[in-house]
């Protein structure tokens, strides 16, 4: 039965870092499942409760800066409250037409729009609106940092 909990393991480890290339899966978090799947197959004599706590804050740290990227760096190039509106309405309508593309299409074109509408000059409108393609690679650099720190740890303690 121990063996099966560690093919499964791997399985959701292998899944999560395609996560963190391919947005449409949650990258930190099924490593972090796969991780805690291994931890319980092995009666959690390798990975201890204690790292357990530590591959989950490392995660919510991931999840937090995922989310919050975009919106920071379109604060900081002085988005409005339409910008941000509008983001966030163009990412999920551009998730929902056209998958992980879409929403980081949607989250430009749609601050882009809210700026337009608030009154500012198409060029200004369109480096705002670069703010949440900036926001993304943030994301994704943070995702890549820290899921290869929690693989690093991980390999660590295993072999």
């Amino acid at each position: 039965m121990e063996n099966i909990y560690i093919v499964i393991s791997f399985a959701l480890i292998l899944l999560g870092v395609a996560g963190v290339f391919f947005p449409i899966l949650p990258g930190p978090m099924l490593v972090l499942i796969g991780i805690a799947l291994y931890s319980y197959g092995t009666d959690f004599i390798v990975i201890t409760p204690y790292w357990l706590t530590l591959f989950a804050i490392l995660t919510l740290i991931t999840i937090t800066v995922d989310y919050l990227a975009s919106f920071i760096t379109a604060k900081k190039f002085n988005a409005s409250i339409w910008g941000m509106a509008g983001m966030i309405i163009g990412g999920f309508l551009g998730l929902m037409v056209f998958n992980i593309i879409g929403l980081l299409i949607g989250q430009v074109i749609g601050l882009i729009l809210g700026e337009l509408f608030m009154g500012k000059e198409l060029i200004e409108a369109i480096k705002t609106g670069s703010a949440g393609v900036v926001g993304y690679l943030i994301s994704l650099i943070v995702k890549v940092a820290m899921t290869g720190i929690m693989l690093g740890i991980f390999i660590y303690l295993t072999y």
